[in-house]
């Protein structure tokens, strides 16, 4: 990126990325297609033979919904006219001399013939004959689509979910994303930036996104919510009663009347929904927290926001005289009535460290970010608490986090591309503007993380995020009480290692829904009181325990896809569940029968073609077997060639004798280290 003293994340977005990351994302597909060697013209061409082929399909059907449109008339008529044709000539036979109903009947009747012959010969021919040209140009499409597909396989089966990541850090090296969130990514946000786990009962995290921006950690997290909110619940009924009056001759008149009583109950009822946000650590102005939401200015027009800045000027400048007069504050105005108003922090704590962050380029740059339609204007909330920061975007809630390779593979190329690029650059373009109000903040991009000190030991394998968002991947039912009306809330607690594996136990929280009828008493016109009964559902809490182990097993999907469909691992995980989960390189299984424990992880291990850490892969062996054998062979060589003088050295270079291994060793020892990492992740290996 720019440096810090000049840096525009708007215009770096639509002066640089904006164009660099498309046409990465054209290269990368282009390099597919030419990886894969789909032939262009050839798919062109039978591209339009189906595209020509599907509207002829089109075609006949249109005509064949037209006869069967006039086969429903036909029939309809035909109804008719014997209906018709049955009951004028029984009135004509029960009214002696009426003979135009018997003629009437007769033609009906006639006609009726006529039309179920016509039913049954020509229309009958003509839907046969439309039908079968129908399923003929149906067929022929299909099967030119079909071979479309085939031509278009070897690039479907390149696709892969990890595209997108390396398209980012390929555009911005200064974005990294991780394969998923380690325990030690968790421990450095959650011991030096305050990050907590989600332990709410009544949120779960569905799905999570970690990495680096310019060596600071952020975080993505999307939590599925249950908030309990009052309902209310309508009934009605109508009641009926009857008065009398007298009119002007002294009559008695009989009068009745109608009306609708209307009650309403309320009782708690849960309430569904998702939240996105994304969680950043940086060590800047350690001592300021400060909140401030959307104000959505970029919808407004420029008359609009000269106003609300004039009237929120005024607000603020009250605000400082009365921190001033009380002393309960340190509140000043920043001198920037614009960014005051629209960027607000008004509750923030700390103003110097608050001005060291929102220099005037930093003003200018939020600014920036919340009148501009290029990004997605203010739809952001930044809060701060100490060193993490938490931003909230409108547009973040329906960002697809997971890209889906099924919408790239299709039977068109040129279509295939589209929706490559497209996708890919929207998902970049919501990224870049989620973390582009910290990047907007030169005083974030001048401070460098200091050394963090890890763990050597983690006394589990997979963070609470990752587990949580690995078993709401699966079929509610999996998880879900029997009884259950709602959705569940799944939360994951560790329960104890199985080697490499961690045993966790998942509890689903869910209702519920049972039908009552609440009276109400409701007074009506009558001058009685009426009960009312108001349908109402309770929601009875139910909950239910299962077990579960999650693994790093590494790799991509399409891979492990691979390695189940040889048998061996299918029939491992079958001891243990019918259903599997796979995400970002962590396996999931339910234990819903056996005992899965060090031994069963070891097992998981061979099947995956994975080696346990502290141990040598069988390849890492040969490596170093090789490696042993070159050196012994130039120590001898250089043994031959060296005079008789040089003995001592030679002896230090053999042997050793003070203890240490020599340098060839270590270098091994090294390798081993580097074959021992990629064992664990099957496509390197």
């Amino acid at each position: 990126m720019q440096t810090f003293d000049d840096f525009e994340p708007l215009s770096y977005y639509i002066n640089v990325l904006k164009g660099k990351f498309r046409k990465n994302a054209e290269e990368c597909f282009d390099s597919l297609v030419k990886q894969s060697g789909v032939n262009a013209e050839e798919n062109k061409k039978t591209v339009g033979r189906y595209n020509a082929a599907s509207a002829k399909a089109a075609a006949a059907e249109k005509k064949l919904n037209s006869c069967k449109v006039l086969r429903g008339f036909v029939i309809f008529f035909l109804i008719a006219a014997a209906i018709a044709g049955v009951f004028l000539i029984l009135a004509g036979v029960d009214e002696s001399g009426h003979w135009a109903f018997l003629l009437g009947g007769i033609l009906c009747i006639v006609l009726a013939v006529v039309l179920l012959v016509l039913l049954l010969t020509k229309l009958r021919h003509m839907l046969e004959t439309r039908q079968k040209k129908y399923d003929a140009a149906v067929q022929k499409a299909n099967a030119i689509r079909d071979e479309a597909y085939a031509q278009m396989s070897p690039l479907n089966a390149l696709f892969t979910a990890r595209m997108t990541r390396e398209l980012i850090e390929k555009t911005e090296p200064d974005i990294q994303i991780d394969d998923y969130f380690d325990m030690k990514k968790f421990e450095l946000m959650s011991r030096k930036y305050g990050l907590r786990e989600n332990d709410d009962h009544d949120s779960s995290t569905v799905c999570v996104l970690s990495g680096m921006l310019e060596g600071n950690p952020f975080l993505y997290e999307r939590d599925l919510n249950c908030r309990i909110r009052e309902h209310v619940y309508t009934g009605s009924i109508v009641i009926h009663w009857t008065t009398y009056t007298t009119d002007s001759k002294g009559r008695r008149q009989v009068v009745h009347h109608s009306q609708t009583l209307t009650a309403t109950y309320s009782a708690p009822a849960p309430v569904y929904g998702y939240n996105t946000r994304m969680y950043y650590g940086n060590e800047a102005a350690p001592d300021l927290s400060f909140s401030r939401e959307p104000t959505y200015a970029h919808n407004l027009s420029e008359s609009e926001v000269e106003r609300k800045v004039k009237k929120g000027k005024k607000q603020i400048a009250k605000r400082a005289r009365k921190a001033l007069e009380t002393g309960k504050s340190q509140f000043t105005e920043m001198g920037n009535a614009e960014f005051d108003v629209l960027f607000g922090a008004l509750d923030r704590d700390n103003e110097v460290q608050f001005r060291l962050m929102f220099t005037p380029l930093a003003q200018k740059n939020m600014l920036g970010l919340i009148r501009s339609d290029e990004a997605y204007g203010d739809d952001f909330s930044f809060v701060k608490r100490k060193g993490l920061n938490c931003i909230r975007s409108a547009h973040a809630q329906n960002w697809q986090i997971e890209p889906d390779v099924g919408r790239y593979k299709s039977y068109d190329l040129a279509a295939s591309r589209a929706e490559f690029v497209n996708f890919n650059c929207e998902y970049f373009r919501s990224v870049y503007f989620d973390l582009a109000p910290v990047l907007a903040i030169p005083l974030y991009k001048m401070q460098k993380p200091r050394e963090f000190i890890y763990k050597d030991v983690y006394y589990r394998n997979c963070t609470s995020f990752e587990t949580e968002a690995l078993a709401n991947r699966f079929d509610e039912s999996v998880f879900a009480h029997r009884e259950s009306k709602t959705r569940s809330i799944l939360k994951a607690q560790f329960v104890q290692k199985d080697g490499a594996a961690d045993k966790v136990k998942v509890v689903a929280y869910s209702y519920n829904a049972v039908p009552r009828v609440a009276h109400i008493s409701v007074f009506g016109g009558d001058g009685r009181m009426h009960d009312v009964p108001v349908p109402w559902t309770e929601y009875i809490p139910l909950t239910r325990t299962s077990v579960m182990e999650v693994k790093a097993v590494g790799g991509t999907f399409e891979e492990f896809r691979q390695k189940h469909a040889q048998g061996s691992l299918r029939d491992f995980m079958q001891k243990y569940s019918d259903v599997a989960a796979f995400s970002n390189g962590l396996l999931a299984i339910p234990i819903v029968q056996g005992i899965f424990d060090a031994s069963s992880d070891s097992a998981l291990d061979g099947l995956l073609g994975r080696t346990p850490a502290g141990q040598w892969s069988e390849g890492a062996q040969k490596v170093a077997d090789a490696l042993a054998k070159a050196e012994e062979a130039e120590r001898e060589v250089a043994a031959a060639e060296a005079p008789a003088e040089d003995d001592g050295e030679k002896t230090s270079a053999e042997g050793a004798p003070d203890g240490t291994e020599p340098s060839g060793d270590a270098d091994v020892t090294q390798g081993n280290e580097g074959a021992e990492g990629d064992a664990e992740t099957p496509e390197n290996k």
